[in-house]
């Protein structure tokens, strides 16, 4: 399976329309309803609290605490959930985090209008500037506390639906094993379904079910029926529906999902056309209108006010670096940058002065971790890490402090695919190699706030890859916002 073929799957949700009907389908309605109350209870809590922010706010800048206490607080939650609800915000068909983050911010633009019209002839100067301010908070707090609440649902398998996929060959088990490992998406593999497509002759049932996979073959495409809760049926490929169309309708199964193999193809813009008897996906590149100067624009603006409140962390951290391992608190690494430009980026050291002898030192004894640090370019217990503060630090991604003064410099940009050592680069085909370079690096990028050091080559591939082809403002303003989740969570950060 290719790269964009595991994105394209991490991002399919459980659908609301059933594909069949019946009991099984009003079982499985019944326990996607925990995803939309949680959704829709995020936003209130997300709305109720951009209120309570920008109502206090008010209070203390006008002090007039009793004017703006008496807002119109109700109504404008109840707007907020309105405008976001008739978006389509809180259908779980829409799995796609920065698509529901471009859904918020056109429903904090319109709620801003409405609240404006709503309330300017009979609301005080003072008060109406509550609704400007919860529109600029909602859509931030709102993907905050949507992060915490899809990741605990994930956790606990609150929403998740049982698929049965199709076939039993390489490519179906590669598709369940990516769904077993994203248990975010919201498909949980019960099993395959033995379509004939992949059988080997001569090789006996028993070992056939053992060569699928951990998990059970659970039956003949021509005798199974779906009456063991399974609600999906997910064909890893478009030609294996061609074959079996008419058998898939009868199955019982409320819904089949096919995985169309689009090649390592990284557009977020999809578009389904239809035109009399065929179907075609129209793929948009719009990486071209999101301009150099308007990217350094942000840079700029963000940049500096962020480096002034860090300094104060900043120093704190140098401090307790020197009493921890005598020596520099700070160092600079040299990383391939832009147009494959060498750049000197600053960081808190986080490790021992003797660092990478202690890593050969590890590294020569094991033939395992040397294998694994190949691929990862990380370890999980890292010999050169100092305890506990280093340890902190890198899951906190405080170390990269410094790198806002990078920004400031034009060395980096605020976001962007993160500056690899040579080495790491060398890892990579040429081709990636000469896409990574047409645009700056980043101090945070989609890898941070998904994959982290969980990824491998593969995963840091496809989803810097899709970061550049899709690049635009609103998707760094996502990556942005949703980095400080990321962080605190701590995710995959060694």
């Amino acid at each position: 399976m290719s790269n964009a073929d595991a994105r394209l799957v991490r991002t399919l949700p459980p659908h609301d329309k059933p594909f069949g009907g019946g009991r099984e389908a009003r079982r499985s309605a019944t326990r996607r309803l925990p995803l939309g109350a949680a959704l829709v209870g995020s936003d209130l809590a997300s709305g109720a609290l951009s209120i309570l922010v920008a109502v206090a706010g008010v209070a203390a800048a006008s002090g007039n605490a009793e004017t703006a206490g008496h807002a119109h607080a109700g109504l404008l939650l109840l707007l907020l959930l309105g405008i976001n609800g008739s978006l389509g915000l809180y259908r779980s068909n829409i799995a796609n985090p920065i698509e529901r983050f471009r859904l918020r911010l056109i429903g904090a633009g319109l709620f801003v209008l409405a609240g404006v019209l709503t309330w300017i002839r009979t609301t005080s100067t003072v008060e109406l500037v509550i609704v400007p301010i919860v529109g600029l908070m909602a859509p931030v707090t709102g993907l905050w506390i949507e992060h915490l609440v899809r990741m605990l649902l994930a956790k606990y398998g609150s929403y998740s639906t049982s698929v049965a996929v199709l076939g039993t060959g390489a490519e179906s088990r590669a598709l369940a094993r990516l769904l077993l490992h994203r248990p975010g998406c919201g498909l949980r593999p019960t099993g395959y379904i033995d379509d004939g497509a992949d059988a080997e002759a001569g090789l006996p049932r028993e070992e056939f079910g053992a060569a699928a996979g951990a998990l059970p073959v659970l039956g003949a495409l021509d005798g199974w029926h779906a009456e063991d809760g399974t609600e999906v049926i997910v064909v890893p490929d478009y030609g294996r529906v061609q074959r079996s169309l008419v058998t898939l309708n009868k199955l019982g199964a409320r819904q089949v999902l096919v995985i169309t193999r689009l090649g390592d193809f990284p557009m977020f813009s999809l578009r389904l056309r239809n035109a009399d008897s065929f179907v075609a996906l129209e793929l948009s590149r719009r990486s071209g209108e999101y301009s150099k100067e308007l990217k350094r624009a942000v840079d700029l603006i963000v940049a500096p006010p962020l480096l002034l409140v860090a300094l104060p962390i900043i120093a704190l951290l140098a401090l307790a670096i020197k009493l921890a391992d005598p020596g520099p608190a700070f160092y600079g690494q040299w990383r391939v940058g832009q147009f494959g430009k060498p750049v000197r980026i600053l960081k808190l050291r986080t490790m021992y002065r003797d660092a990478e002898l202690r890593l050969q030192r590890v590294l020569a004894s094991d033939p395992a971790l040397r294998a694994h640090w190949q691929r990862h370019f990380k370890l999980t217990e890292d010999p050169r890490i100092l305890p506990r503060l280093g340890n902190l630090m890198r899951r906190a991604s405080l170390d990269e402090l410094p790198q806002l003064w990078n920004v400031v410099r034009g060395d980096m940009s605020l976001v962007g695919p993160r500056p690899f050592p040579a080495y790491h680069m060398d890892a990579f085909d040429p081709e990636f190699r000469a896409l990574r370079a047409t645009v700056p690096p980043g101090l945070t990028g989609l890898w941070q706030i998904s994959s982290r050091s969980n990824g491998d080559l593969d995963a840091q591939r496809a989803e810097d890859s899709f970061y550049i082809e899709n690049r635009s403002l609103l998707l760094d303003l996502y990556i942005l916002i949703a980095t400080l989740p990321a962080v605190l969570g701590a995710s995959g950060a060694r």
